[in-house]
């Protein structure tokens, strides 16, 4: 494969996966402080809310590992163009520095580096976990995948994108509901039987609570618990919609809190609650 058709294959998967958005295949934009024209290899771009959302792809078609010069250097390009979201696709993978440097950055762009192997093998991005008639439109938030195999403790568990899941991973979320009709508990209510939960099993944390998204339909609420035995935190976003109480935990090293907090709230942004009919048996008359 030379660069071109791996180029052309990486824009088909792309637009694929964003079929209702703008995809440019080899895209030209004037950046606004180089006051000059900088080529982006796939531009994507939508809106989401009623904002613009920019997402550019670079393929690297390499001899060598991607470095930590190259990820700087994109970085960079992403500031230039005004762009929200970035990913360095690469056909001989990357070092270790340069991943670090891509997670660590602190600034708001999200930049994911990837494996053009692994960009074949997404789980999914959808789906629509559900316990009993209650369920929701759940994706994915950029540069991770819903992993939807059923679970005893949760429903659907959410990681970053080419990884294998294993509860001891630093990063992962996973999603649950709790069922409101049994006795009317709210947000509040839940959050006291869980606090309980913590005080029974003698568990050593803090737990603060973060200010948070907000939605016109539902109370939203972001909790943080610390266990003094454990370095990793617990970050919680509850949604109360009429019948139940969504909810999703998420652990993440400090290091990348910020980061994935904005993923998290992606999520609690954009979920929506369905009502689905679950059928128990065939129909005689057929």
């Amino acid at each position: 494969m030379n660069w071109k058709k791996y180029e052309k294959e990486i824009f088909e998967i792309f637009r694929n996966e964003y079929p209702d958005a703008e995809i440019t295949l080899d895209a030209k934009i004037i950046g606004r402080y180089s006051k000059r024209s900088r080529q982006i290899d796939i531009l994507i771009e939508q809106y989401v809310a009623g904002n613009r959302l920019r997402i550019a792809i670079d393929a690297k078609f390499f001899n060598k590992k991607i470095d930590v010069k190259t990820v700087e250097n994109y970085i960079s390009m992403l500031n230039d163009i005004e762009a929200h979201k970035g990913l360095l696709i690469t056909n001989v993978g990357y070092s270790q520095t340069a991943l670090n440097r891509a997670y660590y950055d602190p600034t708001d762009i999200e930049l994911d580096i990837l494996n053009f192997d692994q960009l074949k093998e997404f789980q999914t991005e959808y789906a629509l976990p559900f316990a009993g008639n209650n369920a929701v439109d759940l994706f994915a938030p950029f540069g991770w995948i819903i992993d939807a195999r059923s679970c005893p403790n949760w429903l659907a568990t959410l990681y970053q994108r080419g990884a294998e899941f294993d509860v001891e991973m630093d990063e992962w979320m996973y999603v649950n509901f709790w069922n409101r009709k049994e006795n009317d508990d709210t947000v509040d209510d839940l959050l006291k039987i869980q606090k309980g939960e913590f005080e029974q099993g003698n568990y050593e944390v803090e737990i603060e609570y973060l200010n948070t998204i907000k939605r016109k339909d539902s109370k939203v609420v972001l909790r943080k618990v610390k266990y003094k035995k454990h370095p990793i935190s617990e970050y919680t976003g509850f949604v109360e919609f009429e019948d139940f109480i969504f909810f999703i935990v998420m652990f993440s090293p400090v290091e990348l809190s910020n980061k994935n907090i904005r993923k998290m709230e992606n999520i609690l942004t954009t979920i929506t609650p369905r009502r689905i009919e679950i059928k128990t048996g065939g129909n005689k008359d057929a």
